[in-house]
C-alpha cells in the first residue's frame, strides 16, 4: 500500500511538471548553467592552482633544513672589563651531524625523500666565456628524486659520477654545451676542475635551470666543507609541510628548519583568494538556483490549487501533497545537475583547448560531485516553501470558490 501511495505522489508530480512544459525546461537551463559555473569554475581554479604549485615546489624541496645563522657563545674569559657580558656568535655554515637527521627523517612515513647538499658558487669557464654558476653536490637517488631530474632529463645519463656535472638547459644553451663535451669549473678560491658534460635537464623554471649538478663528494671537496649545507625533504602532501616543519623545528635546537610556505606567502594569499572568490560565486549561483525553483514551484502551487483542492478531497493528505512538490524539486535539480554537468564538461575542454593555456583541468569527485549535491539540496529545499503552501491548503475553500 505504501509503495502504491509513493508511485502516485511521482506519478502526479512528474505530470504536473510535463503539463508545464515551459516552465520545466526553463528551470532545468537555469540549473545546469548554474551547475555548468559551478563545476567550471572549480575545475578550472583547482587546476590552475595545482599547476602554480607544481611549479613553485613540484621540483624543489618541500622542507630545508638549514645551518642554525648564528650560535651564541658567552665570553667566559674576558681579557678586558669591558668584554664582560658580551656575547660572541658563531656564524655556522654547515651542518655537521646531517647523517642522524637523515637517518630520523627517513624513518618519517609523512616524508618521500630526505637528503643532503652541499652547495656552492662558482663560474664555468669555456674558451673565452666565463659565467657564474650556482653548483649544488647530491648524494644518492633521494637528491635526484627530490628535483625530478631523472624525469627531466633532455639529454644524456642522470648519472651523479665524480668526473661529470649535470646542468641546466639555460647553462648549457648558453655556452653551447652538449653530452661530452668538456669545461673548467672554478671556485671562488681561484680552484678549478676539468668536468664533462654527462647530462642536461630543464626544470622548467629559470633558477633551477641555472644549476650545475654534481656528486656531493665531488662537492664537499672542491669547496672545501666538511658536512653538508643543507638537508633537503619532500613530503607527500605538500600543504602539509608547514605543520611538519614545526614539529621538527621543536624537535631539532642547532638547526633551522623553513617550509616552502614561508618562501611563498604571496603565492599562498592569492592561492586563499582565488578559493574564496570561487565560493563567494558558488554561494550566489546556488541562491540563484534556489529563488528560481522557489518561484516556479510557487507558481505551479497557486496554478494546480483546484487540482490540489480535488485530491485533497478525494483522501490526498497534507503530506502526501507537500511530498509531490519535494518530488518535483527533486526531478528538476537531477535533471538540471545531469545537464549542467555535461555543459560544464563541454565549456572546460572548450576553454582548454580554445586558448593558449599552460595548466589543466581538476576533474575529480570533488569538483563532479559538489555542484550536484549543492544543486539538489538546493532544489529540494527551494521546494520547500511551495510544499508548506499545498500542505495548507482547504480543499473545501478552494472548490467553493472555483
Amino acid at each position: 500500500m505504501k509503495g502504491k501511495k509513493n508511485r502516485y505522489e511521482w506519478m502526479i508530480a512528474l505530470r504536473f511538471l510535463i503539463k508545464g512544459k515551459g516552465q520545466t525546461l526553463l528551470i532545468v537551463l537555469g540549473i545546469a548553467v548554474g551547475v555548468a559555473v559551478q563545476f567550471f569554475l572549480a575545475s578550472l581554479i583547482g587546476g590552475l592552482q595545482i599547476s602554480l604549485i607544481g611549479n613553485t615546489v613540484g621540483s624543489s624541496p618541500h622542507i630545508r633544513i638549514l645551518p642554525a645563522d648564528r650560535i651564541a657563545k658567552a665570553l667566559s674569559s674576558s681579557k678586558t672589563p669591558s668584554d664582560s657580558g658580551r656575547v660572541l656568535y658563531d656564524e655556522r655554515t654547515e651542518i655537521y651531524s646531517w647523517q642522524q637527521y637523515v637517518h630520523d627523517l627517513k624513518k618519517d612515513p609523512r616524508i618521500l625523500h630526505a637528503a643532503p647538499a652541499a652547495n656552492g658558487s662558482g663560474f664555468i669557464e669555456r674558451g673565452v666565456s666565463l659565467i657564474p654558476v650556482f653548483v649544488k653536490g647530491l648524494s644518492d637517488a633521494d637528491g635526484l628524486a627530490i628535483y625530478k631530474i631523472k624525469d627531466k632529463i633532455v639529454a644524456g645519463i642522470p648519472e651523479l659520477v665524480s668526473d661529470s656535472a649535470l646542468l641546466g638547459k639555460s647553462i648549457a644553451d648558453r655556452l653551447t654545451l652538449a653530452i661530452g663535451d668538456k669545461f673548467y669549473l672554478r671556485n671562488d678560491r681561484g680552484d678549478q676542475v676539468f668536468l664533462r658534460v654527462g647530462g642536461i635537464f630543464d626544470l622548467g623554471a629559470a633558477a633551477g635551470n641555472e644549476l650545475v649538478v654534481m656528486s656531493m663528494d665531488r662537492v664537499r671537496s672542491f669547496f672545501t666543507i666538511e658536512g653538508v649545507s643543507v638537508i633537503e625533504v619532500q613530503v607527500a602532501d605538500v600543504f602539509r609541510a608547514e605543520k611538519i616543519a614545526r614539529e621538527y623545528g621543536r624537535r631539532y635546537e642547532r638547526v633551522k628548519i623553513e617550509s616552502w610556505q614561508e618562501k611563498n606567502r604571496e603565492l599562498l594569499t592569492a592561492l586563499r583568494s582565488q578559493s574564496s572568490s570561487s565560493i563567494t560565486i558558488q554561494f550566489f549561483v546556488i541562491i540563484s538556483i534556489s529563488l528560481g525553483i522557489a518561484s516556479v514551484l510557487a507558481i505551479a502551487a497557486v496554478q494546480k490549487q483546484r487540482q490540489l483542492g480535488i485530491l485533497k478531497a478525494m483522501g490526498t493528505t497534507n503530506r502526501s501533497a507537500s511530498k509531490i512538490f519535494v518530488i518535483q524539486g527533486f526531478l528538476l535539480g537531477s535533471a538540471g545537475s545531469l545537464l549542467g554537468m555535461a555543459f560544464g564538461l563541454l565549456l572546460a575542454y572548450g576553454f582548454i583547448s580554445g586558448t593558449e593555456v599552460t595548466f589543466g583541468l581538476e576533474i575529480n569527485a570533488r569538483t563532479l560531485l559538489t555542484p550536484i549535491i549543492l544543486a539538489l539540496l538546493a532544489s529540494v529545499i527551494a521546494s520547500t516553501i511551495p510544499a508548506r503552501r499545498a500542505a495548507k491548503l482547504s480543499p473545501i475553500e478552494v472548490i467553493r470558490n472555483g
